[in-house]
């Protein structure tokens, strides 16, 4: 068994980080009643899954749930690598998260001098108030490159929130040129492997440049994955980006990922490239965001909820949330999770008996 440092302050629970491979078998499991949980919070969050499918949905439910990095529960296929069974599936938005973490690891490594740097010396097409742009104006989603639009003006960076492709177009490029590839279509398997997925021993995942029908343009590197690879993502963002004693992302951009930070910026929920999100202004008048992270910094997302939680999101129901608090990694495929006072986060929350 692996045991790493616990978490700080923030849980009395030490971590379990499965061991290189795929499948259940680096896996440490627990039954709900030894990670410190109700059994009931099972049939409720699978209760909760089945009203709660994405749309167009119509497979069996896939998820898991992890406490302090032992595995609780699967539902449906987990990595199926034992049966010959790819079980990866492309995870859309929810590899924001994933490639923020690989702006950090960046950091880390010293390729990167500091998130304030303008993006521009590495995407040196980028010109006017665009050039201006940091990574992470990029990170929170504010860089501007959407406009000028309709009647909405030229931002400067940091001014206006809009979740756009063009953002993470830039970001897959510029981040593929740190790691010494040509762009995003240059083999970017290469610059997650060597970021930070060799280093948590994630396997058979797989990366591809992918075109936007709605933008009608290239977004970035894409990500095939599965619930095995999601709960490792989740595991190492628990850990503060240290995995198994080794620092792979700093803990300060962990912190700052997972926390809002858009306090004092504009928004635009109807962005032009495939920029629509359904959230309420007036409920949302900024955004709920981190580093291309969700959160609940505010409780306004999970009223009544911890306000530690925090995830990426994506098409198809593609989740990982994850409370640093509680110890707490949750995965799922096909997942209808909208703001709520009554969600997932508060069923766990609940369940939740000892530490």
């Amino acid at each position: 068994m692996n045991t790493g440092s616990d978490l700080g302050p923030e849980s009395t629970g030490a971590l379990y980080f499965p061991a290189p491979g795929r499948g259940l078998a680096p896996q440490a499991q627990h039954t709900p009643d030894q990670a410190g949980l109700d059994p009931a919070v099972v049939r409720q969050i699978g209760q909760f899954l089945d009203a709660h499918r994405d749309e167009g949905t119509t497979t069996a439910q896939r998820w898991a749930l992890w406490r302090h990095g032992y595995l609780v529960h699967v539902e449906g296929d987990f990595d199926d690598v034992e049966r010959n069974f790819d079980e990866v599936v492309p995870i859309a938005s929810l590899r924001k998260t994933w490639h923020a973490l690989t702006v950090g690891a960046a950091i880390q490594q010293g390729r990167i001098a500091s998130y304030d740097q303008k993006i521009s010396a590495w995407q040196t097409e980028l010109a006017g108030l665009y050039a201006e742009a940091t990574w992470r104006d990029i990170l929170t989603q504010s860089a501007g490159f959407d406009y000028p639009h309709g009647d909405h003006p030229a931002y400067p960076p940091g001014e206006m929130w809009t979740y756009s492709d063009w953002n993470l177009h830039h970001l897959c490029h510029a981040l593929a040129k740190v790691y010494g590839k040509r762009d995003f279509f240059d083999g970017y398997d290469d610059v997650l492997a060597q970021a930070y997925l060799d280093a948590i021993g994630a396997q058979g995942w797989s990366s591809y440049a992918h075109y936007d029908n709605i933008s009608q343009m290239y977004d970035g590197a894409w990500i095939r994955a599965s619930l095995e690879h999601m709960g490792r993502i989740g595991l190492l963002i628990l850990a503060r980006g240290t995995w198994d004693g080794v620092e792979l992302i700093p803990r300060w951009f962990v912190e700052e990922l997972e926390t809002k930070q858009t306090y004092g910026m504009q928004v635009n929920y109807n962005g032009p490239y495939d920029g629509a999100v359904e959230l309420d202004p007036a409920q949302f008048p900024e955004a709920p965001y981190g580093y291309l992270t969700w959160v609940n910094t505010e409780g306004d997302y999970f009223p009544g909820a911890d306000t530690a939680w925090a995830w990426g999101s994506g098409a198809g129901g593609t989740k990982t949330m994850w409370n640093r608090n509680t110890g707490i990694v949750f995965a799922a495929i096909g997942a209808q999770i909208e703001p709520s006072a009554h969600s997932v986060p508060h069923m766990i929350e609940a369940a939740i008996v000892n530490t």
